[in-house]
Parts: structure tokens; C-alpha cells; sequence
């Protein structure tokens, strides 16, 4: 007897999400403490001032992404799933992805592993490009739907 139901995975994506928000907000205050704890094990040139912006910045554009997850997964538990507010949803999603990914780029002339996360962040932004673009056709085939008699 399998009691896993779409409803009870929904919402456990839902908890793990806040628990990834709750995770962000203190990272905020884990960030200096990670730099400086980084600095002094690299054995390269020190560049703290530039992690701690760069991680702020991070954790910044994760947090209204995990935000905005939130709503979204809000939305599919009330059975709005292919709403134009998903498709926004979506789209900043993406939006704070490559965002994440220009900024590790960034930090790729100064470490080069940092590109490891710029791919997988960009990579990530692409799919959720992608999923914006079959909600957002879903959407619009919904809405001719809806007018048609």
C-alpha cells in the first residue's frame, strides 16, 4: 500500500523550500565567517571583500527565488497550475539564476573553480527558461480553451 501521494509531496517540496529559506537567511550571517575562514586556507591571494559581496549578492537572488518558489508551490497546492503568475514565477526564477551564474563568472578571473557553479547555475537558468516556455503555452492553449464554446 503506497500512502506517497502527489498532495504529501507537494507538500514536502513545500517544507524542504522553507527549510532552504530559513538555510539562506542564515548563510547571511555565516558569510564573513566562511571568507575569512577561506582566506587562510587557499594559500592564494586573499580576496574576502570580493567573496563576501559576491556571497551576499548569491544569497540575495537565492532567497527571491526560493521566495518565489514558495508561491508557486502554493499556487500547484491550490490546484492553479497553469496561471500567468507561474509564468512569472518562472521567469524571475530563471532571471535570478543567471544572476548567480554572471557573478560566479565573475569570480571565475580570480578563482577559476568558481566557473563550476557559474555552469551549473547558467544550466539551471536555462531550464527553468524552458519550463517558463511550456507553462506559458500551456497558459495561452488554457485561455483559448476557456473561450472556446
Amino acid at each position: 500500500m503506497n500512502h506517497w501521494t502527489p498532495s504529501r509531496s507537494l507538500k514536502l517540496t513545500r517544507l524542504l523550500n522553507i527549510a532552504t529559506i530559513f538555510l539562506g537567511v542564515a548563510a547571511l550571517f555565516c558569510i564573513p565567517i566562511c571568507t575569512e575562514w577561506y582566506d587562510a586556507v587557499s594559500g592564494q591571494e586573499p580576496i574576502r571583500n570580493l567573496l563576501n559581496v559576491i556571497f551576499y549578492l548569491t544569497v540575495f537572488l537565492a532567497l527571491i527565488a526560493l521566495w518565489k518558489l514558495n508561491g508557486l508551490l502554493s499556487r500547484i497546492i491550490h490546484q492553479q497550475i497553469f496561471v500567468s503568475e507561474n509564468v512569472t514565477v518562472l521567469r524571475i526564477i530563471s532571471w535570478c539564476c543567471f544572476g548567480i551564474s554572471a557573478l560566479f563568472l565573475f569570480l571565475t578571473f580570480y578563482r577559476f573553480l568558481a566557473f563550476i557553479v557559474a555552469f551549473a547555475a547558467g544550466f539551471f537558468g536555462l531550464i527553468m527558461r524552458v519550463l517558463k516556455n511550456v507553462f506559458e503555452l500551456a497558459v495561452n492553449l488554457r485561455e483559448e480553451q476557456d473561450f472556446t464554446i
